[in-house]
């Protein structure tokens, strides 16, 4: 009798220890995540997908959500466009996405991993329906994370575990040349200066990582505690590197900068090293997922190739 209820009590506290809590009876399937757990339905007919990598894996399991947040640009990316899918495109504000627009959509599940601006949001989209979160910390989760997570939700985990692996072997093969050259990003903000971004934590660092290049040091020891750096277009000398990435949100920007006296004596831009990007190339950047690194890999890594050939 003392062994049945010693059993009874270990059993109880393997429970008690679960890093998943069980789903309530008929729910579906726990997501935990950093900010709660989210209990995804067994068949969502309704998904909205606010982060980019979510909306990526989504697409990429056979699920079209019927609302997609679009952070960056004002119309859907064209890795994920598809002929007969006409979502409703949400922008944020410095808050995050409108509760209230996304609660018109009437979601049965919002998929937010990869969403900067969850952390903000969570209280009231949590309310409306199952809504996941980072797993680490907003604009710094892998979409590898971000595309399992979202199997999960779905209840594909296979299926996405097979998508992460076939995107790492496609983005490990995609260019050797690229390995070992240093690289800095840079992002034209103004005609006075560029913020670089100095933090290996960076989801567009991380990518580039991945595709073998490395941060360059000088852009990583830049003073600071956020994720970028300010810096003046007489200091560019600064960051000169291998391979220097400037995107231009407002395309206006480029002449300015590349005109200014001190550009064009730069390693970078003398040796063939600089590579200016704008629109979906910087998006696919700054948004890793299933299908924006093919499209990085087709449309942006040859010329990023091409410029690391070229360091000394």
């Amino acid at each position: 009798m003392k062994r049945t209820a010693l059993l009874v009590v270990l059993l109880g506290l393997v429970a008690g220890c679960s890093a998943v809590p069980a789903p309530p009876e008929g729910v579906g399937t726990a997501v935990p995540h950093r900010l709660g757990t989210a209990f995804a339905p067994p068949h969502p007919a309704r998904v909205v997908a606010l982060g980019p990598a979510d909306v990526d894996a989504a697409l990429a399991l056979g699920v079209r959500p019927v609302g997609v947040g679009l952070p960056l640009s004002e119309e859907v990316p064209p890795w994920q466009r598809r002929p007969d899918w006409h979502p409703v495109t949400l922008r944020p504000t410095d808050g995050g996405y409108s509760t209230e627009a996304i609660a018109e959509l009437h979601p049965d599940l919002i998929l937010a991993g990869s969403d900067y601006y969850i952390d903000r949001e969570y209280p009231a989209l949590s309310a409306l329906a199952p809504t996941t979160a980072f797993e680490n910390a907003p604009d710094e989760e892998p979409w590898q994370v971000t595309t399992r997570q979202v199997g999960r939700a779905l209840g594909e985990s296979a299926a996405a575990d097979r998508l992460v692996a076939e995107t790492e072997h496609r983005v490990r093969a995609a260019h050797p040349q690229l390995a070992g050259a240093e690289f800095a990003v840079t992002l034209a903000h103004g005609p006075g200066g560029l913020g670089v971004i100095r933090s290996a934590r960076d989801v567009t660092v991380r990518t580039l990582t991945e595709f073998g290049l490395r941060l360059s040091p000088a852009a990583a020891n830049l003073p600071g505690e956020g994720f970028s750096a300010q810096v003046s277009a007489e200091n560019l000398a600064q960051v000169d590197t291998d391979v220097l990435i400037t995107a231009y949100p407002n395309p206006a920007l480029r002449p300015a900068l590349e005109s200014a006296p001190v550009f064009g004596t730069l390693r970078a831009v003398r040796d063939g090293g600089y590579l200016p990007v704008d629109g979906a190339d910087w998006f696919a950047l700054r948004e890793p997922g299933v299908l924006a690194l093919p499209y990085l890999i087709e449309h942006v890594l040859p010329a990023l190739g091409e410029a690391a050939t070229h360091r000394g």
